[in-house]
């Protein structure tokens, strides 16, 4: 199997894991009339795992009928305004539409269907599908509690569902978040599994971050607890470094009660305030997808709950 849209459809079915649900799967159609148009789609119905397919000499009637039955108003693209986007194969016309993601290029351009060109086309179509994304992670966040019982049994899908909200909220500013295993030092055989984002904010809360406490890295620990323990907050602490910053993040099931806040406090001190870790709940994942879903930047909803956090030193 070989078309040159094949690798930007691996990447994009890549990005599709971290970004989506991991345990969902996709089928991937690669169409095209060549010389004259080129299509990925990927749907996500009922596929029990990853497939892809390539028809790469059909019609355009053939063409036409298959975007059509994705959506109906495809029926009536004529001749004139596929040749017009088959002189400018450098533009994506891509949707989201029922349980079907699209891309479509004009011509037949292998240039235009790169790698870097999939995490780009990918990334600004999910940005500007909040609504339709959004619906399904502000579902999943509300139900956590029912679908992800708490303790260490289910840490793996609670840490799973973290990085998939945590690419909902900043895709924008952050890479795509990957898990990272590490062993705890001092205590061989513990594996913890950090959500590690690169950080590509040139402004706002995420650029802060960088200049401030050196964050060229985001670390983030998801822990499938009610109540932190001080081991839990002082491991991050010890494991934030040159190389990713000295700023992290533990997201846990529940508010915190002030003892573990105290604690909290008493690492940053001890550390001269060079370094510090910020507690986020459940419930305040649930606050910035909302923040999120009226296009509004739910960054700003970590900035002011970091303030609260420093001024109580």
């Amino acid at each position: 199997m070989s078309h040159f849209a094949l690798s930007y459809a691996k990447r994009v079915n890549e990005i599709l894991h971290d970004v989506l649900w991991s345990t969902w799967f996709y089928k991937y159609e690669i169409i095209e009339v060549p010389g004259l148009v080129t299509a990925l789609l990927v749907t996500y119905d009922n596929q029990k795992d990853d497939e892809y397919i390539i028809a790469s000499d059909i019609t355009r009637e053939q063409f036409l009928q298959r975007m059509s039955r994705m959506k109906p108003d495809w029926a009536d693209f004529s001749l004139e305004n596929l040749q017009g986007l088959a002189k400018l194969p450098h533009k994506t016309i891509g949707g989201w539409e029922g349980r079907t993601i699209y891309f479509v290029k004009g011509g037949s351009s292998p240039k235009y269907w790169s790698i870097e060109n999939a995490r780009t086309d990918t990334v600004l179509l999910i940005s500007n599908s909040i609504l339709m994304q959004g619906s399904m992670i502000q579902h999943e966040v509300k139900n956590m509690g029912e679908s992800i019982p708490v303790g260490q049994e289910h840490c793996h899908d609670y840490e799973d569902q973290i990085k998939v909200i945590v690419n909902f909220l900043f895709i924008e500013h952050l890479g795509e978040a990957n898990l990272q295993e590490r062993t705890e030092s001092g205590n061989e055989g513990t594996e913890i599994r950090d959500i590690i984002c690169q950080n590509r904010a040139e402004v706002g809360f995420w650029k802060d971050l960088k200049s401030k406490y050196s964050c060229s890295e985001i670390v983030i620990e998801a822990k499938n607890t009610i109540e932190l323990t001080r081991d839990n907050i002082r491991q991050i602490y010890c494991y934030l470094k040159p190389a990713l910053g000295f700023w992290g993040f533990i997201v846990c099931r529940a508010e915190q009660p002030p003892k573990v806040h105290a604690y909290n406090r008493t690492l940053f001190k001890n550390f001269s305030q060079q370094r510090g870790v910020l507690i986020i709940s459940d419930s305040d994942l649930q606050k910035m997808v909302e923040i999120k879903m009226n296009r509004r930047d739910p960054s700003d909803y970590l900035r002011d709950k970091m303030s609260k956090f420093v001024r109580s030193i």
